[in-house]
């Protein structure tokens, strides 16, 4: 009796020992997978947060885009001889009925996208228009903005007013100047719902989402329900649905009020849907400023489309962790079963342990050794497609220079043979560069003690062969310290400084300035420049090109930004300089001022 009591004895302690195994995997299992899912769910909305974002920023570029297409379109359509003779001929009471062909054939190739094109004399008399198909009458009347034109004599993008019950449109005038006398002006109508059409509804984040655009009133200004247009957005559904809470939507609207930009989530209506009861969204906004024009966009799409396949993965993973969890507890299980052999079997299993972990080991090794030996494999392969590559451009230079040589510059093989040179040496670049990423990567084992002087006067020898006649390189060298550097990554920045100061000269002429000096940064001004205090070489790089606005200046350092004209440039210099800098334990500024021109300051530790 004894004997079983001690069994029954044990036999409890081990269930308890499974059982209370069995809850803290999972209890961990709960802990651990609800924070992934939490922080794998606020990562994805926090980047759909994004894309929404940049959707509402491109439509903001492309209004801002059409309009001034429409208002280009209209000075050209001003300066037409026809328009100015048409004006003076009513002046003149000679108004002939052949030129209102004429006329009105021009307007038809403006009035594609518009409701109405008009043309009125200094008195306000409508000379000649042109209406869109759907525009049967106009009552609108333009006394105050023709004033406003003869005054201003400049164009004029008026805000947005309900031209009719569920369409927002914006007037466009433009004067027809002679001399720097007005004779008359062009008043061009613009649909708002046709802009819609053409330019926002094609977006469609999501299912459900949409775009929408509402004035700083609260109107809605564009939408792609039409019986939502023209209604003040939270004052009209307040009384649609009286018992819903709409403190969510009052404070999305404060928000974009306040902050411009930004993102929210609140729980509205499907107003495509009305029927249907309210649900979570998603939202994303942005601010359009134009002149007297200041609308919201926002993009919103439903939240569950983001949520949705979260929770799917994460009951998935959920179920895939109780079936493992059931496995340990039957290996357990069948631990305890075999718990008398347990003596017999101690070293069998210790042993079968180390095989199964030596084993995975090996695997993981070898899986390692295949990953290394394919990349190994593709850099090779890529240097010597690149090398290969590179030995067939060197002929193709040198019988270029060549025939640049024994040519005389006006003939036509010359101008070939240099199109073939430049071709190649564009195409040894993109080969220097393949090469360059088939190497390893730069570290700052890579690093040596450098002249600075020695590496500035080793970049204004590349950069001065290249440089036109009309901008001339000036150097000012004060330093002669070293600095623990890459060489080839500080003349990498250095050039591309340099290339940015020829390209805002390039059609003006002008002076690239490089002064170079020792300074040494004090407590103070470690406050200021984000320095530690200590010496440092600073290298100036001073033109006096286009310059850059503050918006400009804000982004030059993002990359894929340009200023450049397509193929000129590609958003990665700049970048690339300051990631170098900053490697280098440096620091950059750039100051810059339209129509004046830009300085850029580098800051590199010196070598005591």
């Amino acid at each position: 009796m004894g004997e079983i009591n001690i069994k029954f004895g044990r036999l409890s302690k081990t269930f308890l020992f499974i059982l209370i195994v069995f809850l803290i995997l999972l209890s961990m299992i709960i802990v651990i997978g609800y924070k992934n899912y939490i922080n794998h769910k606020n990562t994805a909305i926090r980047q759909q947060q994004e894309n929404l974002m940049t959707i509402a920023k491109t439509i903001s570029r492309s209004l801002d885009v059409f309009l001034n297409y429409k208002t280009n379109g209209l000075a050209m359509l001003a300066k037409e001889p026809i328009i100015l003779e048409a004006l003076m001929m009513y002046e003149n009471n000679e108004i002939k009925y052949q030129n209102e062909e004429k006329i009105l054939e021009i307007f038809e190739r403006y009035i594609d996208d518009i409701d109405s094109l008009k043309l009125y004399n200094v008195k306000g008399d409508l000379i000649y228009e042109s209406l869109s198909e759907n525009l049967m009458m106009e009552t609108h009347t333009y006394n105050s903005l023709i004033n406003k034109v003869l005054s201003d004599k400049s164009h004029i993008r008026t805000k947005e007013y309900l031209s009719k019950p569920g369409q927002f449109s914006i007037d466009i005038a433009y004067p027809v100047i002679d001399d720097g006398e007005v004779y008359g002006i062009l008043i061009e109508t613009i649909n708002l719902n046709r802009v819609y059409d053409y330019l926002i509804h094609i977006v469609q984040p999501g299912e459900k989402g949409y775009a929408m655009v509402k004035n700083r009133e609260g109107f809605i200004v564009m939408h792609p329900v039409p019986d939502q247009v023209g209604i003040e957005s939270i004052k009209v559904r307040k009384a649609m649905y009286p018992d819903y809470d709409w403190s969510e939507l009052e404070e999305l609207y404060g928000r974009q009020l306040e902050e411009g930009e930004g993102y929210f989530v609140y729980n509205s209506k499907w107003w495509q849907d009305i029927d249907k009861k309210a649900t979570k969204k998603l939202s994303s906004y942005t601010t359009f400023y134009k002149e007297d024009i200041s609308w919201i966009i926002s993009v919103q799409m439903d939240y569950k489309e983001i949520e949705g396949p979260i929770k799917g993965t994460f009951v998935n993973i959920s179920l895939i962790s109780l079936i493992l969890i059931s496995m340990v507890v039957s290996g357990l299980y069948i631990i305890f079963k075999i718990e008398k052999r347990k003596n017999a079997l101690e070293i069998e299993t210790k042993y079968l342990k180390e095989l199964n972990k030596t084993w995975e080991e090996l695997i993981k090794s070898e899986a390692r050794l295949r990953h290394s030996q394919k990349l190994l494999t593709i850099g090779v392969l890529t240097s010597g497609i690149a090398h290969e590559i590179n030995n067939l451009l060197s002929p193709i230079l040198g019988y270029s220079e060549m025939i640049l040589e024994n040519t005389v510059s006006t003939s036509s093989i010359h101008e070939d043979a240099l199109e073939i040179y430049k071709s190649s040496i564009k195409a040894k670049e993109i080969i220097n560069q393949i090469l360059t990423f088939s190497k390893p990567d730069i570290t700052t084992k890579d690093f040596k003690c450098v002249e600075i002087s020695t590496i500035i006067n080793e970049s204004i020898n590349l950069i001065k062969p290249i440089l036109p006649k009309n901008i001339k390189l000036i150097s000012n060298i004060n330093s002669n310290v070293q600095i623990l550097c890459n060489s080839t990554q500080i003349h990498q920045v250095l050039i591309n400084l340099y290339t940015n100061s020829y390209h805002a000269m390039r059609k003006t002429g002008g002076v690239i300035q490089i002064n170079v000096e020792n300074v040494n940064i004090s407590q103070e001004e470690n406050n200021i420049l984000c320095l530690s205090p200590g010496a440092y070489v600073k290298i100036q790089v001073r033109d006096n090109g286009v310059g850059m606005d503050e918006d400009t200046l804000k982004q030059i350092f993002e990359y894929f930004f340009t200023t450049k004209e397509a193929g000129q440039g590609t958003g990665l210099g700049l970048g690339v300089v300051r990631s170098i800098v900053e490697n280098h334990k440096g620091k950059i500024f750039v100051q810059s001022q339209v129509g004046v021109g830009t300085i850029v300051e580098t800051y590199f530790p010196a070598i005591k």
